[in-house]
């Protein structure tokens, strides 16, 4: 009886995310809920490689900074081979990290049987329900930023947006807001599609220090989350796990934190 001889696995650099469109397309469509946008800036910048068996490609994998695993898909009728691959790239590239949304199930199942630790780097808001409006927020104007607002923005941004030049990209696109109350800005509120031709928007937002902890952050992304779905898109939001103040403004808005970014360790 002659013993099965091993697959043999080819892991092809491609020289662009484009070479790997078709399977990523596959796997954005099976996920259970939208692409996290954190995750999506480092998957821009990540090297993609082709899974090759036999000369056919069965999936793909992309690793971001510092060689972490941040996405990993296998097609679905080759299902069965999604661990033995996994623990042969991570064993190939000697991958230390893998970043996981909670609720892509086949990189989560194949990081569950390798991890050597396990922590949550953040949370994800995939469900909104509308909560009543501030009365007190009645008179707050709200209008597209200008150029001419880019420096005040720039001034008051505190971690909003990583680069100065963000500001000017969001104004250009018309996706950042301003929120007035009698001639004074009270924050902003920005808005991202976080896949081309996809209608998912992340939302993020903030409040000048003067107004804090008087319901404006509540205010805010209440308004830009309907702000979204009176236009057709479908609003998301995330934030860092130790960023109690956002999370606690976004639950209070209506969004409801399902699920989470895990950190895995091997």
């Amino acid at each position: 009886m002659t013993s099965k001889k091993p697959n043999q696995y080819l892991f092809k650099k491609c020289s662009s995310l484009k070479d790997i469109d078709d399977l990523r397309n596959q796997y954005l469509d099976g996920l259970i809920e939208p692409q996290e946008l954190y995750l999506e800036l480092m998957v821009r910048n990540a090297d993609a490689y082709a899974v090759i068996l036999n000369d056919i490609r069965i999936g793909y994998f992309l690793l971001g900074e510092a060689g972490a695993l941040v996405e990993y898909y296998i097609t679905q009728k080759n299902i069965d081979l999604a661990d033995e691959i996994f623990a042969k790239i991570i064993q190939d590239f000697a991958i230390r990290k893998a970043l996981c949304k909670s609720f892509d199930h086949l990189l989560l199942s194949c990081c569950v049987g390798k991890q050597s630790k396990t922590s949550v780097m953040g949370i994800h808001f995939r469900e909104y329900h509308p909560s009543p409006a501030i009365a007190k927020f009645s008179d707050v104007t709200v209008r597209l930023a200008t150029s001419d607002d880019e420096m005040h923005i720039i001034e008051i941004n505190e971690e909003v947006f990583d680069h100065d030049y963000e500001v000017l990209e969001y104004i250009n696109k018309k996706q950042l807001l301003l929120f007035e109350k009698d001639s004074a800005l009270i924050g902003f509120g920005i808005f991202s599609r976080v896949i081309e031709g996809k209608p998912d928007f992340d939302i993020g937002m903030l409040v000048v220090k003067d107004f804090r902890g008087q319901g404006a952050g509540q205010f805010i992304v209440g308004y830009m989350a309907d702000y979204c779905i009176k236009n057709g898109w479908r609003p998301i939001a995330g934030c860092g796990v130790d960023n109690i103040g956002s999370r606690r403004c976004l639950e209070k808005a209506g969004f409801i934190a399902g699920y989470r970014i895990l950190a895995f360790d091997f």
